[in-house]
């Protein structure tokens, strides 16, 4: 199923491109792809399928700017780094995706005052904990 998102500010680093594009690939992965230039995709997950305790809050404005009203509207994902060997792969958890589901709205928030990082391993490695 593909369903398209407006994001107003893009996305970090593609400020350009305001709509993308989500198809759930398979159980666990999907792709978030811009509409005007397909060769900007992002593989994503639900993070808290990899990350059960993971928890943010989302501030007034960006509440407003999605137009959320009701907590059911929201759907979260992370965007993630496969790496050659898959036990390295990892989650941006400092920077969810955040999408109200009726509206079709999507942004990507920066989380601040967190110990989240850019890279969090998706299969925690036990020699050196959950974080890259």
């Amino acid at each position: 199923m593909k369903e398209i998102y407006t994001f107003s500010k893009g996305l970090p680093g593609f400020e350009e491109l305001k709509a993308f594009e989500i198809q759930q690939h398979d159980e666990v992965f999907s792709l978030l792809t811009a509409v005007d230039d397909p060769a900007i995709s992002f593989i994503t997950i639900n993070p808290f399928d990899f990350k059960v305790d993971y928890e943010f809050e989302l501030s007034p404005e960006n509440v407003d700017e999605l137009s959320i009203t009701d907590p059911g509207q929201v759907m979260v994902r992370s965007i993630i780094t496969i790496h050659s060997e898959m036990s390295k792969s990892s989650a941006n958890l400092l920077a969810p995706v955040v999408f109200n589901r009726e509206k079709k709205l999507g942004k990507q928030i920066v989380l601040q005052n967190t110990d989240y990082r850019t890279k969090h391993y998706l299969w925690k490695r036990e020699e050196e904990g959950g974080d890259v």
